[in-house]
């Protein structure tokens, strides 16, 4: 059964959905690691990670949270 245009227009929205709601869940965990570990996250710092949508960057950047030193490795890394 083929699907009309307004079908394929909404399945492709949810998609679009579904796709940003989980970079924002990734980027909200990227940001929860560094305020546990560091308590702080500098401006410059969140505003990179709020604006990055690559959603297997923020799984690396997820994973760097968990694994830097500090909150200078972590930005250095990010870059």
């Amino acid at each position: 059964m083929t699907r009309t245009m307004a079908e394929e227009l909404i399945l492709e929205g949810e998609t679009r959905g579904k796709a940003k709601w989980k970079a924002e869940g990734k980027t909200e965990a990227v940001l929860t690691v560094l305020r546990t570990r560091f308590n702080r996250v500098p401006k410059d710092v969140e505003k990179a990670i709020l604006q990055m949508t690559d959603p297997i960057a923020l799984d690396s950047w997820t994973a760097q949270a968990a694994s830097c030193q500090s909150m200078r490795e972590f930005a250095e890394a990010v870059k």
